[in-house]
Order: structure tokens, then sequence, then C-alpha cells
């Protein structure tokens, strides 16, 4: 199996600047990752010559491909939209240097959310500046800020919503198909995350990635972003037929009881009874020492999977 190390995990270390986008690869590797899942908002700059740069340091430490995780607010106006959609589809042209194999999207929630903060903030500053520092000042402080109040780990999500309906549908259509279609032209896989709002319920998301142009589009499967509501293992063997990445979410110290409590074992025999064969990444979401909470996680994944048979 093949694990990846998620950028988003050390975002607290990347935002202090206690470790920098170019000592990542050498980390990753280090510490047994087999690639690297990076982050749009997280990443040093959007020049091609830099992420570039970026593939090379992969390259140079011994990883195989990774992947990139994008997000966008489909019910943005449209002119936030078209900027949103130029960019990401920038950054899918830079994938191959950036060694990048995998794209996930995830679509916004509706209603007020860090990351459609964040966009806002990124909306203010000069185009230019934004393909040269992504967050900026003021997003890196509210990222910072956000991170330190638990506002990335979507825990106030308690109900499901109530279907999506065939506006939002066509909105959320029509916000994803170029990148659909674009990745598919460069031989990239693509996949949409179960990240709350019209993606947070099986039945609309899969009726979206089913209604995207493309052969190569599936679901980024997050193990445990499910309502509180909502029945978590129900919702993997939904998903898992359509499963092109995983993400293995994992929030404190003691990895192998937090698997046991978020029911870990029974969601990966589900995906591997699909005959799933992709990479699966690390997102944790505890406290420091974040790298060290990754690495655990990773061993606790890498040893339930092989329990598996």
């Amino acid at each position: 199996m093949r694990v990846w190390l998620a950028q988003v995990s050390l975002a607290g270390a990347l935002l202090q600047g206690r470790v920098t986008p170019w000592e990542l690869p050498a980390l990753a590797a280090k510490h047994g990752f087999d690639g690297i899942e990076w982050l749009d908002r997280l990443l040093p700059s959007f020049e091609p010559s830099d992420l570039a740069r970026l593939g090379q340091a992969c390259a140079s430490a011994g990883l195989g491909p990774g992947g990139l995780s994008l997000s966008i607010q489909h019910q943005a106006t449209p002119r936030r939209l078209a900027l949103q959609t130029q960019r990401a589809c920038n950054l899918l042209e830079a994938c191959a240097e950036l060694g990048v194999e995998y794209v996930r999207v995830g679509l916004g929630g509706g209603g007020l959310t860090l990351n459609g903060l964040l966009e806002d903030l990124s909306a203010l500053r000069p185009r230019a500046r934004q393909m040269t520092d992504p967050l900026g000042a003021l997003g890196r402080l509210a990222y910072r800020l956000g991170t330190g109040l638990g506002l990335t780990r979507y825990k106030a999500h308690a109900h499901r919503p109530p279907p999506a309906s065939k506006h939002e549908h066509a909105m959320a259509v029509q916000a994803v198909s170029p990148l659909a279609q674009r990745a598919e032209e460069l031989g990239l896989r693509l996949g949409v995350e179960n990240h709350w709002g019209l993606s947070g319920r099986p039945s609309d998301l899969l009726k979206f990635v089913y209604n995207l142009p493309g052969h190569g589009v599936g679901v980024c499967l997050d193990l445990d972003n499910f309502y509180k509501d909502q029945d978590s293992l129900a919702g993997v063997a939904a998903f898992a037929p359509s499963a092109n990445h995983v993400h293995y979410k994992t929030y404190g110290p003691e990895p192998a009881r937090e698997a046991l409590r978020l029911g870990y074992k029974l969601k990966l025999e589900l995906i591997k009874d699909e005959g799933y064969a992709h990479a699966f990444s690390i997102e944790y979401e505890g406290p420091e020492p974040s790298l060290a909470g990754a690495v655990q996680a990773s061993r606790v994944l890498r040893d339930l999977w092989r329990g598996l048979g």
C-alpha cells in the first residue's frame, strides 16, 4: 500500500514557519511516507517554477507520485468562481512537474466556512500577489486562528442537510466540470471529497460525480467526514465502489484506540473488499507534535490494512 502525508497535517508548523514546504519532501521520506498530498492554499506559491522545484525536491527525496487538494466555492459569484476555476486549471497544468497523479476537489459547504473566508481574503489582494503568496498575511492569520479554534475539524456539523436542490447540483456540476475535463485530458485521476454541504450526503455526492464529464472521476473518501446523525459505516459502504483515494483522518496521540473508536477496521475492510488499490493520505488534526502524530497514525493504518489479509 502507498501512504501519503497530507500537507494539511503540518498546517500549524508551516504557518508558524517551523517547517517550510521545501523541507516537507525530505521529512516525509525520512518518516516512511510514499508521497505528499499538497494543499493549494499551503503551497509556497502558484508559480510554475516553484511548483517544479517542489516536484524536484520530492524526486530527490525518493518519493513517488503524490496528490493535490483543491477547493471550489461553487456558490461563489460568477466572477469569483471564474477566478477560482482559472487558478485550479493552472494548478492542474503544473501537476506533472509537481509530481502529482491525483487531484482531490472539495466543494464549499455553503454558509460561513474557513475555506470561504480564505477565498474572500485572497480575492481582496492583487492577482499577482495571489500567485506568489497564496494565503497572504491576513490569510495566514485567519488560518492559524481557525486551526487553533478547531474550525478546520468541522465538528459543528451535527445534522446532515436536506437533499440538495436541482439548482445546487447544476451549480456544482458547472463549477467542477472544467476541472474534470482538464484532468482527464492531462491523464490525472480526480475525486470529489465527502466534505459537507452537497457532498455530505452519499446520494447527493454520488449523483454529482456521476454527472461530471470524464471517466476518471470518483470519490475521495474521508473515513470520518460524516455528520453526527449519519451512519458512517453505511456511508463508507456507499462510497467504497467509487473511491479513488482515501483520507485517513486522525485526531490525537493514541491512533490505535482512535481507530477502534471510529470503526476504521470495518471501514477499511469495506474498501478492500471493493479491490481498492490506490493511495491513502494521513490527515492529522490533533495537538503537536503533528508530524509524530501523523507517523503514528500511518503505522496503525498499515497494520490494519495488512491485518485484513
